[in-house]
């Protein structure tokens, strides 16, 4: 209790002191190294970060932003291009976590500190990323998806009860610059969406898990935007007479989402525009 009482007294002389925002991380680097994370309690990560993200202004979460872009999107392409050519082996970041980073800084909700199952952020909401850089396959296509995997009629139905989903893109935008993109969906107010999942479940997902042979798993697919355009609209369907009709998923200007996140790396440096 004593360390974790230290931790938020440095923490919270940092963030309140008149620091120029854009040296936030380094001041902050200071603190936290110091931190032995593995010998902290999960519950008092939470408490930590919680502490941290509420204390921030927008100008400090917003260039907290742009480094955690710089450091772990563009940096960490550099580093694994240069294996890639060594190894043949992909030089896809992972940006499932990334998402959950960037959507913390941007909503101040911490996530539930530590990875695996359960929510992505504290207060029970979903985060859910898809990755166009490097993710060619040998025909040279490229088809990521955000991805709403369930192996329970619960896990399934709880998709209409999410408190939030946050759904972000890496893709290229109209001048092949890297573009992130993040909307915020309330399922419970976007009908589109939520009428399709629900079309979803009664043709595919119920009749799959009444199948008691073997474990049965679904998986609701969302195509993103497509890549290098200025597309605001998710994809759900292709068309075929065994499945469901093409629906374009609008997330911007309707009600029950909202871009809430948009940031360009032109020129090797990071450019938000939307925070």
């Amino acid at each position: 209790m004593i360390a974790l009482e230290r931790y938020l007294s440095d923490v919270d002389s940092i963030i309140k002191k008149n620091t120029d925002p854009k040296q936030i991380n380094l001041d902050l680097s200071r603190i936290l190294q110091a931190i032995e994370i593995d010998k902290i309690a999960v519950a008092d990560r939470v408490t930590i970060a919680t502490n941290i993200l509420q204390s921030l202004n927008y100008e400090q979460r917003l260039n907290l932003a742009k480094a955690l872009i710089y450091e772990q999107v563009l940096l960490q392409r550099k580093l694994l291009a240069h294996w890639s050519i060594i190894t043949a082996q992909s030089s896809m970041i992972d940006t499932g976590y990334i998402a959950q980073h960037l959507v913390s800084l941007q909503t101040q909700i911490a996530g539930q500190g530590m990875r695996g199952k359960g929510d992505d952020l504290c207060d029970g909401s979903e985060v859910k990323s898809a990755n166009f850089l490097d993710s060619l396959d040998k025909n040279g296509a490229t088809a990521p998806r955000w991805n709403f995997m369930a192996n329970t009629v619960e896990i399934m139905e709880h998709f209409l009860n999410y408190q939030s989903i946050y759904l972000l893109s890496i893709d290229y935008n109209a001048r092949l610059n890297c573009r992130i993109r993040i909307w915020k969906v309330n399922i419970k107010e976007h009908e589109i969406l939520r009428n399709r999942y629900i079309e979803w479940m009664d043709k595919l997902g119920y009749p799959k898990f009444r199948d008691i042979a073997g474990k049965p798993s679904v998986n609701f697919q969302l195509f993103p935007p497509s890549s290098s355009t200025e597309e605001s609209f998710a994809r759900h369907g292709n068309g075929r007479s065994n499945g469901f009709s093409k629906l374009q998923i609008p997330l911007e200007k309707t009600k029950g989402s909202e871009l809430i996140f948009r940031a360009d790396i032109i020129n090797n440096d990071v450019v938000i525009s939307k925070f």
